[in-house]
């Protein structure tokens, strides 16, 4: 059994359409600060919970003021299915099949049966702040008026929440745990008669060991003398010292966990351990509370005798953990085992997660299939789900894995999307020149490699998070200069934006389908540039001629050279003797030599790669540069060869040489946000 769907209507921040959350085993709700990812949680403690409905838990407009309200109402359903998609029942789903058969619904010949469970709440205005609040609890039998059917507290009860709430005091949750949690499952423990009396004579043999010691005696015999001066009532006449009660559940409750071996031969006690290990130990008690509710299924399922079970309780057929921001009080690398741990919990069949964060190091770790996104809009939450490409796609791990790297885009108001490591190096350093603090305003750069980056435009769209992209013009390699310009072109036409807006000419005619597809082999580059600006409009950038290390070669090559060692650069012959020079060493004549000129050719066909063109669209000095280009980039690592260079470059140099593109990308950035 297992929640798959939750609906909120006029819930909290939900408005007064219907909102449809898909839930899996472990689900994590993402978002800014209030932007509604406690009140998912605290509708399903509404729903099966003891959280009373308070009159904030009504939606109200933005335009309304709460005590404008004079009715209101709002309903929440959850839908819960027992069967997985190929139709078989997993193992201990017919537990709860046998509680809730009774009201399936099926809603055509074949389909998987579920059961829909909903809460109706009503608020009136009254003399009282809180006004006046009715509520219901219901089964969906059917749709229309007349479908809802009174749900039993017991059915109800079948279905458990446990809360973990962010703020939290771990010693009094780890207090409350120890006498409940704790208490809980020592109670499921079958406790036979005879247990109980041997439990008693054991207590009853310490009583009289601890009354025999001559101290003990004398505190009781000055105990009850004192006693007797201040009442006559024969029934309390005696005040005797005992070890304690008899009582199995007071002896229960006073069991304590102790952790050993430690460093020394005191044992440690729960309130001996910090916050973040005793935020751990309080999910393993939920944890082992579970595991011995699934033993309890299990042995209700092969129907032991009652007297002869191990654990003699009635489990609850589904735990639903709700857990608000799993990563407080625990320090970075056991973030991984408290995913992990909340993994276990959710892979049980009675059993699933829901939890709430704003750490990436958390999100990084859980499947963007499970991640929800929430926002809100014109005071109202949106959630969306993350939107994969297919899944035998080529793309579908890439993008996958590159959103579980950077999983901070969830977070941005405003995402830089790049071609690689040097646009995550570089673009944020010229950002900075004239926006003051990226963090604060939550804006993220994400090297994507150059692929896929139409599924990344689809995600980012979809979340309404507002983004620019830089793609290399990669002029005269394979698939690049035309077939850049005609690729981004494809992708926003896609992505929903008016193709013929995108393509209109200067003459106010549309370019033509069938140029649109030929447009990789144009040949003539004289209109690339005004194709470039156009689509600067629509948040596409491009670093030209080549990419962006090409670029800072040109800009900035003289720091570039102070990162040289003494015998570092590349070398040239430069007589008949094999006579060789460092290149940035020539002389002007040298650099007439025809070795000079072989040497700029072969670097210009290895930066424009193995299928490019000849270099015929750059000039000479941009030929020239290929051979840094080569040197720096193609046979050394670029994010190390940036930092080292941008250590000689002050802020005021890189402002006054930087390269316009990154000029129009900063305005841009303002602007959006």
């Amino acid at each position: 059994m297992k929640l798959t769907k939750l609906i909120l209507n006029n819930y909290r921040s939900f408005g007064p359409n219907d909102t449809i959350i898909n839930i899996s085993d472990l689900t994590a709700f993402i978002g800014h600060n209030s932007s509604g990812k406690t009140a998912v949680l605290s509708a399903l403690q509404k729903l099966f919970g003891d959280s009373k409905i308070i009159s904030s838990d009504f939606y109200i407009p933005l335009d309304k003021k709460s005590d404008e309200s004079v009715d209101n109402h709002f309903y929440i359903e959850a839908y819960f299915e027992f069967f997985d998609d190929d139709g078989e029942v997993a193992e201990e789903d017919d537990y709860g099949i046998a509680h809730y058969f009774e009201n399936f619904i099926v809603e055509h010949p074949g389909g998987n049966p579920y059961i829909v469970i909903r809460l109706d709440a009503s608020f009136k205005k009254g003399s009282s702040p809180e006004g006046i609040i009715d509520y219901k609890y219901h089964y969906v039998v059917n749709k229309g008026e007349d479908g809802l059917k009174p749900i039993s507290a017991h059915d109800r009860d079948k279905i458990k929440v446990i809360y973990i709430p962010a703020v939290r005091n771990p010693s009094e949750q780890l207090k409350n745990a120890t006498g409940t949690i704790l208490w809980r499952i020592l109670k499921q423990i079958n406790w036979k008669q005879l247990d109980k009396e041997k439990i008693n004579e054991k207590i009853e043999e310490l009583d009289k060991e601890v009354a025999k010691q001559s101290g003990v005696a004398i505190v009781k015999k000055i105990v009850s003398s004192q006693w007797k001066n201040y009442h006559n009532d024969s029934r309390y006449n005696e005040a005797n010292i005992k070890f304690g009660s008899s009582d199995l559940d007071v002896i229960l409750k006073k069991l304590e966990v102790e952790f050993s071996p430690s460093h020394t031969e005191k044992a440690f006690k729960v309130d001996d351990l910090g916050d973040g290990l005793k935020s751990l130990f309080y999910l393993t008690l939920i944890d082992s509370l579970l595991e011995l509710e699934n033993e309890a299924i299990k042995e209700i399922k092969i129907q032991v005798n009652v007297d002869e079970r191990v654990l003699n309780i009635d489990p609850p057929a589904l735990t639903l953990i709700l857990v608000e921001e799993p990563e407080n009080h625990v320090s970075p690398h056991l973030l991984g085992k408290v995913i992990k741990n909340l993994k276990n919990i959710r892979s049980r069949n009675n059993s699933q997660v829901l939890i709430t964060s704003h750490s990436p190091s958390i999100i990084k770790r859980i499947d963007p299939k499970e991640v929800r996104h929430l926002r809100i809009d014109n005071g109202k939450t949106i959630i969306k789900e993350i939107v994969l490409p297919e899944k035998q796609d080529e793309a579908y791990k890439y993008v996958k894995e590159a959103i579980k790297a950077y999983p901070e885009l969830y977070f941005s108001s405003l995402v830089v999307l790049g071609e690689g490591d040097s646009e995550e190096i570089l673009i944020p350093r010229f950002l900075r020149l004239y926006i003051d603090d990226l963090d604060t305003l939550g804006i993220s750069v994400v090297p994507l490699g150059g692929r896929h980056v139409n599924h990344f435009w689809k995600l980012l769209n979809q979340l309404d998070i507002p983004f620019i992209t830089l793609l290399d013009l990669d002029k005269e390699r394979e698939g690049g200069g035309w077939g850049r310009i005609k690729y981004s072109i494809k992708q926003l036409i896609e992505n929903g934006t008016d193709k013929n807006e995108v393509l209109l000419l200067a003459d106010n005619s549309i370019l033509e389908d069938s140029r649109l597809e030929e447009m990789h082999t144009w040949e003539d580059y004289k209109y690339i540039n005004g194709w470039r600006r156009r689509l600067e409009v629509y948040n596409v950038y491009f670093s030209s001629p080549l990419d962006i290390d090409f670029l800072m070669i040109r800009k900035f090559l003289d720091y570039y050279l102070m990162t040289l060692e003494k015998n570092e650069g590349p070398l040239i012959k430069i007589n008949e003797h094999d006579k060789q020079k460092r290149i940035h060493e020539l002389t002007d004549e040298e650099k007439q030599t025809i070795a000079y000129q072989e040497r700029i050719e072969g670097d210009v066909k290895r930066a424009l790669k193995e299928k490019g063109g000849e270099g015929h669209t750059y000039s000479k000095e941009q030929k020239e540069s290929m051979i840094w280009y080569s040197y720096f980039f193609l046979t050394r690592g670029k994010p190390v060869t940036h930092l080292q260079a941008l250590n000689y470059i002050t802020d005021e140099n890189l402002k006054v040489n930087v390269p316009k593109v990154f000029t129009r990308i900063a305005e841009k950035v303002k602007l959006l946000l």
